[in-house]
């Protein structure tokens, strides 16, 4: 068996669903869409467990992980902002944003599952690498990366919402 076969073989039967449900939502944003303000920071706030939880998953010295975190979520940030469109129209009177469409978090959402089931096999796969710290920092830096960009995101829809007259 190969290593993919055998990671696809071995994936708990609920994982499959679980993608599918994540590659949905990221692909209704596809297209043009109101968004309540309130419901938009539930998925970075997940995404930012998921970050703590990359850290916590490692036996390693978290020392410089952490500080790779951190700035990894604050270049995120920088980065989600910037991605957000020019055309974005705050709708206080409903309490939303009108979010033109963009293929921007359809990415972010693909990458955020390739890494989660990477997290997963790796740790599951070779549990002695809990104790790495080189393993430690990446995948925590990328999964603080990744929460950052959607939080900048949501944080300059927020912030489009709020100047709105």
């Amino acid at each position: 068996m190969t290593a993919i076969t055998e990671a696809i073989a071995h994936t708990p039967v609920f994982v499959w669903p679980l993608i599918a449900v994540v590659l949905f939502l990221g692909a209704r944003n596809l297209w043009p869409r109101e968004r309540p303000l309130s419901r938009m920071f539930i998925l970075p706030a997940v995404l930012l467990v998921f970050a703590v939880f990359n850290l916590t998953a490692s036996r390693a010295d978290l020392t410089l992980p952490i500080a790779a975190s951190v700035a990894s979520f604050a270049i995120g940030i920088g980065v989600g902002w910037n991605l957000v469109p020019q055309n974005v129209m705050a709708m206080r009177e409903r309490g939303a944003v009108l979010v033109p469409g963009s293929i921007t978090p359809l990415l972010v959402v693909i990458a955020i599952v390739i890494l989660r089931y990477a997290v997963g096999y790796i740790y599951g796969r070779w549990p002695e690498l809990r104790g790495d710290a080189a393993l430690s920092l990446e995948l925590s830096a990328t999964g603080a990366l990744l929460a950052g960009i959607v939080w900048g995101r949501v944080l300059h829809f927020a912030g489009i919402y709020r100047r709105a007259a």
